[in-house]
């Protein structure tokens, strides 16, 4: 994201490639889902987008970052603020990560989608995830055109240091295997602005494992999340609340073929007091054998869950957690 403004006339010449590709390669029935657009007007238009945001980030300028961010990412930065008991946006740019220079990457391509609105350029480079040493990743800008300006809405890195012969392809700039990967593809619908929420009443997080499955969820109709084949914990939008609760979601299997062991959904009231712990008040558990449904489920947060977090003080068994499906009996241990 760099440290120049877009001009009107950048703007609609990247998106007017997208748009010419498309009506160039569709054909009469119907056109097709991905786009390739001119690859130099492309990485000039991610350079100077990345690299505008970058800055707004650094430099805390809040007009700026409004301005190269999107209406979506926007609110869903805002929710996480707030949901989590912070000030928005002071709390963003008082703790927001630098991001990487793209300078330090190697542009392999872009594909573009939604009729020239929505554009995902790949980079390649060497990245330090925590502790560890630098490893050869993968890093995708996912761009937005809203109202006639491209904007950043979010980005994404894949290790590649065990996908040799995918960092090979992509070192080639071999545009074949973004198609191949969706991790490269832009969004395929605009993304919709979630509801603001309001402060929480309880901390809440969401935490879900699912390889090789797809879920789509929505907690007390406010707080919406996605995850695909992936094992992520999410805050929830303004929270969970004592007494009444509801989830909604639903699952599918990602990929023909692919293996989809067990599964776990977990949501979580968070602590805020000093040797207090999470308790859990609702769970979906399974393993590979089982039908993974989903469904709409009510649950309660009693006051014993809220006790059961300071163990010190809790008397009694611990909280019980609201169960989807049964949980099974463990099988007896062997003498």
């Amino acid at each position: 994201m760099r440290a120049i403004f877009l001009t009107l006339s950048a703007l609609v010449a990247c998106g007017g490639a997208l748009q010419a590709h498309a009506q160039s390669s569709a054909s009469p029935e119907k056109a097709p889902a991905l786009l390739t657009p001119d690859q130099q007007k492309a990485r000039s238009l991610v350079d100077t987008v990345y690299n505008t945001w970058r800055l707004s980030v650094q430099r805390g300028d809040e007009i700026s970052w409004r301005r190269n961010t999107t209406a979506s990412r926007q609110m869903r930065v805002r929710n996480l603020i707030i949901s989590e008991r912070g000030s928005f946006p002071r709390d963003f740019f008082r703790s927001a990560q630098q991001a990487p220079q793209l300078e330090h990457f190697h542009f392999v391509g872009a594909l573009g989608a939604c009729g020239g609105k929505t554009l995902a350029a790949t980079f390649i480079g060497k990245m330090q995830l925590g502790d560890g040493k630098p490893s050869d990743n993968a890093f995708v800008v996912l761009m937005v055109n809203e109202d006639g300006r491209w904007k950043i809405d979010q980005t994404r890195f894949f290790d590649l240091s065990r996908l040799p012969a995918v960092l090979k392809r992509l070192k080639e700039h071999d545009l074949t295997v973004l198609r191949e990967q969706d991790g490269f593809h832009p969004y395929t619908s605009l993304p919709s602005v979630p509801p603001a929420c309001a402060a929480p009443e309880l901390i809440g997080k969401v935490f879900v494992d699912c390889p090789g499955r797809e879920i789509e969820m929505r907690i007390n109709g406010v707080s919406l999340h996605e995850f695909d084949d992936e094992r992520r914990a999410d805050t929830i939008s303004g929270g969970l609340r004592r007494g009444k609760n509801t989830i909604t979601y639903t699952i599918r299997n990602s990929r023909s073929g692919q293996e989809h062991p067990n599964m776990g959904i977990g949501l979580f009231v968070m602590p805020e007091t000093q040797g207090n712990q999470p308790v859990c008040v609702f769970d979906h558990i399974l393993d590979a054998k089982d039908e993974a449904k989903g469904g709409t489920f009510t649950f309660t947060i009693t006051p014993e869950h809220i006790s059961s977090m300071n163990p010190a003080k809790h008397k009694g068994a611990p909280a019980q957690p609201f169960h989807a499906v049964p949980l099974k009996a463990k099988p007896p241990v062997k003498k």
